[in-house]
C-alpha cells in the first residue's frame, strides 16, 4: 500500500507503484489515497526525457503525464521552453487566438517536430491546409470536436480517418469533447474505432462521468484531459493554490483515470512551475483541497454538461455563452472570447434573455445563470 504522508499526500514514487495494488486494496476497502488508482496508471514509473510518463492507451506512444496546450500562446518562444524541458505532447488548434497558436506551432516544429507527440484538433478534411501551417506532412494525433452522440456516431468520420492513415497524414483517430461528456464518451466506448480522446474533466466529480471514462481506457483508449484545473493557476503565486493544482493533476492521472493532463501554459512561468511538478511533486494529492476545489464549482463554474442547451424559449445559446464567458474570465482572452461571441446570430446572443430563469431549473451546479449572461454580454458584446 502506498505510504501515507501526514498532509494527505503520497509520495511520488509510491503513487505510481500504487496502481499495481489498487485493485486488491479497493477490493479490502482500504481508505488510502492510493486506493482505486485508474487503470492508466502504469505498473511501475515510466519516464520520457527524464519525467513521469504513460502509453497512451493503445497506441504505443510514450508520453509525458503533463502535456502542452496551445490555448494561450501567439508565439513560439513559450512552446519551445516547455520541449527543451522535456514535455513531449503539444497540442493546438486552428481556433485558438485566431489561427496565431497554429502559427506560432508552426514555427517550432521547424525545429522540433522529431521531439513532440502532435495532436490537432480539426476535421480530417482540413488536415491539409493546417499540416502546411504546422510545418509537418502528418499528426500523431486528430482530434476533431465532436460534441453529441449523433456527431460521434457520424460514419464519414472513420471513412475521413482511415483516408488520411493511409496516406500517412494520421497516425491515431480521436475525438475532443466538452459538452454531454459521458454520453457522448459512452457512445464512443460502444462504437469502438476511436483510439484517443481530449475529453473536458470540468464534470470529472460525477461518478457516471468517470465510469465512462475508466471503460474507455479498460478498452484502450488513450485520455488527455482538459478544462479540469483552478484557472491560470500556475500564475498565481499563492502555496494553496499551487498545492490545489498539484493535486488536481495528480488525481487526473490516478484515480480520475487519465493518461495526461492538457494544462494551457501561456507564459514560462507556467512551463517552469509544470515541469518542476512533474519533477518532483507529481504523486501529492491532498483531499481536503481536493473537496474544496469541487465545492468552489457549485454556483461558480459551468461544468458543460449540455443540461441547459434547448430549455430558452427565446432560443439564447446558453452553453457557449458561458464557455465564451469562461475565456475572458478565467483565461483573460478578451479579444478571442468577444471575437467568439460576435459570431452568434443576434437573436441567440444574451441580450436575448427575458430572464424566465428555465435554464437555471436544470443547472446541477446552481448557476446563477441569467446574472452570468449579462454579465457575458457587458463584457463581450
Amino acid at each position: 500500500m502506498a505510504r501515507i504522508i501526514r498532509d494527505g499526500s503520497i509520495s511520488r514514487r509510491d503513487f505510481f507503484a500504487a496502481s499495481a495494488t489498487a485493485a486488491s486494496a479497493a477490493a479490502l476497502g482500504m481508505a488510502a489515497v492510493g486506493a482505486g488508482f485508474g487503470s492508466a496508471m502504469a505498473a511501475e514509473e515510466l519516464t520520457v526525457n527524464g519525467l513521469p510518463a504513460a502509453v497512451f492507451g493503445n497506441t504505443g506512444l510514450k508520453v509525458t503525464r503533463i502535456s502542452f496546450g496551445g490555448l494561450l500562446i501567439t508565439e513560439p518562444p513559450v512552446l519551445l521552453r516547455a520541449i527543451d524541458q522535456g514535455i513531449n505532447f503539444v497540442h493546438t488548434s486552428p481556433g485558438y487566438q485566431n489561427g496565431r497558436s497554429i502559427e506560432a506551432f508552426g514555427k517550432a516544429m521547424k525545429t522540433h517536430r522529431s521531439k513532440v507527440v502532435l495532436a490537432l484538433k480539426t476535421r480530417p478534411d482540413d488536415l491539409d491546409r493546417w499540416l502546411k501551417v504546422l510545418n509537418t506532412d502528418y499528426v500523431d494525433m486528430l482530434v476533431p470536436p465532436l460534441h453529441s452522440t449523433k456527431a460521434i456516431a457520424d460514419p464519414t468520420i472513420p471513412e475521413a480517418f482511415e483516408k488520411a492513415k493511409a496516406a500517412g497524414k494520421v497516425g491515431h483517430m480521436g475525438f475532443s469533447c466538452h459538452k454531454d461528456m459521458t454520453n457522448v464518451l459512452n457512445k464512443a466506448h460502444e462504437l469502438g474505432y476511436f483510439e484517443v480522446s481530449l475529453m473536458s474533466y470540468a464534470d470529472a466529480a460525477n461518478p457516471e462521468f468517470l465510469a465512462a471514462v475508466k471503460g474507455a481506457v479498460d478498452a484502450g483508449m488513450g485520455i488527455m484531459t482538459m478544462k479540469g484545473l483552478p484557472k491560470r493557476g500556475a500564475e498565481n503565486n499563492t502555496p494553496e493554490e499551487r498545492a490545489r493544482i498539484t493535486s488536481r493533476c495528480t488525481s487526473m492521472v490516478g484515480p480520475e483515470h487519465a493518461h495526461t493532463v492538457l494544462a494551457s501554459m501561456g507564459s514560462f512561468q507556467a512551463v517552469d512551475f509544470y515541469r518542476e511538478m512533474l519533477e518532483t511533486k507529481i504523486g501529492y494529492i491532498d483531499n481536503a483541497l481536493e473537496r474544496r476545489y469541487w465545492a468552489d464549482q457549485n454556483g461558480n463554474y459551468c461544468s458543460m454538461c449540455d443540461k441547459c442547451t434547448g430549455t430558452c424559449p427565446s432560443g439564447v445559446e446558453v452553453r457557449r455563452i458561458m464557455r465564451y464567458r469562461m475565456y475572458e474570465t478565467d483565461y483573460g482572452m478578451t479579444d478571442y472570447a468577444r471575437a467568439k461571441y460576435a459570431g452568434l446570430d443576434a437573436d441567440c446572443n444574451a441580450a436575448s434573455c427575458d430572464q424566465c430563469g428555465l435554464c437555471e431549473t436544470t443547472c446541477k451546479r446552481s448557476l446563477p445563470i441569467r446574472a452570468m449572461l449579462g454579465e457575458a454580454h457587458a463584457m463581450l458584446a
